[in-house]
């Protein structure tokens, strides 16, 4: 009883001792057995949350190749573009993760912070679009201002080619042919009076519209804050992009550490937005609260417009998720292979060396020279003497191959004229063009400024018995032989004759204007450092004023702008009568001269991709080999 003192024997009993458990069944097992088969399972409260890396062709449901190469299970036609998984709680889904480029303004931002996984959604979107549609539908062209990410791109057959920011010429002409593209599209659409990107497709899926290389082109630009600090060259050609290219089936997608790195003005362009963690989630231009619960550790892991979270796919169809390694190379080898038909268009950049024989093939009329090449679309530059340019005028400097230029324009004027039809007074203050034109052709040679204002007067004491025996009541005809032949003056760096203070060319002055009529023909070189005074000096006015083809190569920036152009035209037009008065349809850009001998042009990563002088208003010129 409670209370009463323990018995001797009592307290002699052994401890309880707990028994260990068998490995029969419990009561608690043997009820869930009985009721695991008693019906279907009931649907799970919430799905596993996203995985930490995934590969495209899993995030896709598998690839198949096909006769229109490799395709997506996931890939549904047209611009929707399999990059990931996407999580939909309220619907109970995970699946994949489409982005249809050609919604809203038909432009999308990647917006996140350092080693958020930009550069590698960038690749995505392009592995998915190159599995989702074929070159012929999409062109994708890439910049790559922050590294070598994208590079890996140039393999794929949708690719026309990739620029980095170590090769500026490359990134310029980048935009300057997808711009391009977009006016082609423009023009079509007026002629044709299509609508939409639909009618443009349907246009060519009936075989229409063959000199169209794709239907649509997608630019991608990797670093859109270095766009816009340092290409501000490039920048309205790229807002002109946003502001009309969705319409006309050119898209562009680009990467950003913020907002504040877009202009208020292009932000509205980017009606698709997608958001990787970001530095500050407090900048968030969807949602601060969700932008909190992007995980910083996990790459790829994104916030979508709609509130949603996702995560980018691997750019690899090999189906293992690791993100240490690179899987694109194999992914391109692979989706090339599978293709076999025609390619978006290659960005064309002119050639470090342009040897003379290149346009061999080229046959120029009378009195034309081909001096090159345009960029635009390789076709021949030509000096057309006898025609609309009537005088040449080149500014550079030491070394950028203002006497070459000369040299080959002699030698193609004596290929196709006699020494009856033409004749040589060359004026060469540093010996450069001796022994280039031969005695037959020779009229006179000068090497000072002294034999420089002889040979003048004696050329002018020329055109003066010519311009007094004209006919006045009908004209003055064209020379011929019985006038005596086309007198061109060879003016190798004029800024070394006239440095003595006189103007030792002065006498010719008052015949550059008539130069047609009395056969007269300037072709001249002068250093662009003083061309700023040096272009009012009275022979080179009369030049420029008559009418020339300018060329301008690297030089001094400080002497700004120097030939008069239009401030709306892209540099590498070349200036002459036409260019002046607006009669050109379209202005060529940077041109490539001429070389008659393998010789490495200018420093071009010295001056960059433009030559060093060129102003944003300042049409241009071209690389001359010396």
């Amino acid at each position: 009883r409670f209370g009463w003192p323990a018995s001797e024997n009592a307290a002699a009993a052994p401890a309880p001792q707990a028994t260990r458990r068998g490995s029969g069944p419990t009561l608690m097992s043997t009820v869930v057995g009985k009721l695991a088969d008693a019906g279907p399972p009931v649907e799970p409260i919430w799905l596993p949350p996203l995985p930490l890396a995934v590969t495209l062709d899993r995030a896709g449901g598998g690839f198949d190749v096909t006769p229109d190469g490799v395709r997506l299970r996931s890939a549904t036609g047209g611009l929707q573009v399999p990059i990931g998984l996407l999580d939909d709680p309220a619907r109970q889904w995970q699946g994949p993760w489409l982005v249809d480029l050609s919604s809203g303004g038909g432009h999308l931002m990647v917006l996140g912070g350092p080693g958020s996984g930009k550069t590698t959604a960038l690749r995505t979107v392009a592995l998915g679009l190159a599995t989702a549609v074929t070159p012929v539908q999409v062109g994708v062209y890439g910049i790559d201002l922050l590294g070598s990410g994208l590079r890996g791109l140039a393999d794929l057959p949708h690719v026309g080619g990739v620029a980095g920011r170590d090769d500026r010429e490359r990134v310029r002409r980048t935009v300057d042919e997808v711009h391009a593209m977009l006016v082609d599209r423009e023009r079509l659409y007026a002629r044709h009076g299509y609508d939409t990107v639909a009618d443009l497709r349907e246009a060519r899926a009936g075989g229409r519209h063959a000199e169209l290389a794709c239907d649509e082109v997608v630019l991608l630009v990797d670093g859109y804050a270095q766009l816009n600090t340092e290409f501000d060259e490039l920048e309205s050609a790229v807002h002109d992009l946003l502001a009309r290219g969705g319409r006309f089936g050119v898209h562009v997608v680009a990467t950003a550490r913020r907002w504040s790195e877009v202009r208020a003005a292009q932000q509205v362009a980017f009606t698709q937005r997608i958001e990787l963690r970001m530095t500050e989630p407090a900048e968030s231009g969807i949602d601060g609260k969700l932008a909190r619960g992007v995980p910083e550790d996990t790459p790829g892991r994104a916030l979508t417009t709609a509130k949603l979270y996702a995560h980018f796919a691997l750019p690899r169809l090999d189906a293992l998720p690791d993100p240490t390694t690179s899987g694109l190379p194999e992914a391109a080898t692979l989706v090339k292979g599978a293709w076999t038909g025609s390619r978006p268009a290659p960005v064309r950049v002119l050639p470090a060396v342009l040897p003379a024989a290149d346009l061999d093939e080229v046959t120029p009329p009378q009195g034309s020279v081909a001096i090159g090449r345009f960029e635009s679309d390789f076709s021949p530059v030509l000096f057309e003497m006898a025609g609309r340019d009537q005088h040449l005028l080149a500014l550079g400097d030491t070394a950028t191959g203002k006497t070459n230029l000369l040299r080959l324009a002699a030698a193609q004027l004596i290929r196709q004229h006699t020494p009856e039809e033409l004749v040589f007074a060359v004026f060469d203050a540093r010996h450069g063009l001796a022994g280039v034109v031969p005695d037959d052709f020779l009229g006179g040679y000068a090497h000072n400024s002294v034999l420089s204002q002889r040979l003048a007067a004696a050329v002018a004491a020329q055109l003066a018995e010519r311009a007094g025996s004209a006919d006045v009541t009908g004209g003055a005809p064209p020379p011929t032989a019985s006038s005596g032949p086309r007198i061109v003056l060879l003016v190798d760096d004029y800024d070394v004759l006239a440095s003595s203070g006189g103007h030792p060319l002065a006498p010719l002055v008052p015949y550059l204007a008539t130069g047609r009529d009395v056969g007269l023909h300037a072709l001249m070189t002068r250093r662009v450092a003083g061309a700023s005074r040096g272009l009012y000096e009275p022979f080179t006015l009369g030049v420029r004023e008559a009418g020339c083809l300018g060329l301008i190569m690297s030089g001094d920036r400080t002497e700004g702008q120097l030939l008069a152009a239009e401030p709306n035209w892209q540099f590498g037009a070349i200036v002459g009568e036409e260019a002046i008065y607006g009669t050109v349809p379209d202005p060529a850009e940077l041109v490539a001269a001429l070389g008659d001998r393998p010789v490495i042009a200018h420093d071009a990563k010295a001056w960059g991709s433009v030559p060093a002088n060129l102003t944003h208003d300042t049409l241009l010129a071209a690389y001359l080999l010396e």
